[in-house]
């Protein structure tokens, strides 16, 4: 049986995170302090951090001013969420608590899921093109690493184009080469960062 949520309304400094340890929000220790089943979407951010300048990935809610708990089983656990910290309330009708839909709060899991994956692809490949800077890989030296009509395979770290082969039209100035890629669809013409580049033939 799929498990039954319901929705808190939260404090104002619920999101912000729990002073002795930075993995949780305040809301979220809370919670788990009581013992609580909860669920807090959250979505990451590249933050550049103040004093070190080092990048760090920054956790913020997805749905602000709320956070989602499992149905709890006698009046006496119902309490003690109403009076646990940073809770507003529980959303309901005259002070009985409203379950939400199953497949409302998976959606709100699907699109955490699909914002997770989107953030560390873009991670990567803001890496990538970071190390690309470093190296410095003229247009030059990647001819001769990636001559015209070479056929390499396309890693498996490629979003669209994972364990394809792939036959070399040109490499560029972008630390990119220009291919036409098998697809099941037939064959396509795309730009690929070298670092996706693999077993050249």
């Amino acid at each position: 049986m799929a498990a039954q949520w319901y929705a808190l309304r939260l404090k104002p400094g619920a999101a912000r995170p729990y002073r002795h340890d930075e993995r949780f929000t305040n809301i979220e220790w809370a919670l788990k302090r009581e013992g609580i089943d909860h669920y807090m979407p959250m979505e990451l951010a590249m933050k550049i951090h103040h004093r070190t300048k080092q990048t760090i990935d920054k956790r913020f809610p997805l749905i602000p001013g709320y956070a989602f708990i499992q149905a709890v089983h006698d009046e006496q656990n119902w309490k003690k969420v109403r009076e646990c910290d940073f809770v507003a309330s529980i959303i309901g009708i005259g002070g009985t608590p409203l379950p939400l839909p199953t497949a409302q709060v998976e959606l709100i899991q699907m699109a955490e899921t699909s914002l997770r994956e989107l953030y560390e692809y873009h991670k990567a490949l803001r890496a990538y093109e970071e190390d690309m800077r470093r190296r410095k890989v003229t247009r030059r030296v990647a001819a001769e690493q990636f001559p015209a009509g070479g056929v390499v395979t396309i890693s498996q770290q490629h979003r669209l184009f994972a364990g394809r082969r792939a036959t070399i039209i040109a490499a560029t100035g972008r630390n990119t080469i220009k291919a036409v890629i098998e697809t099941l669809n037939g064959m396509a013409n795309a730009e690929i960062p070298l670092a996706y580049v693999e077993e050249v033939a």
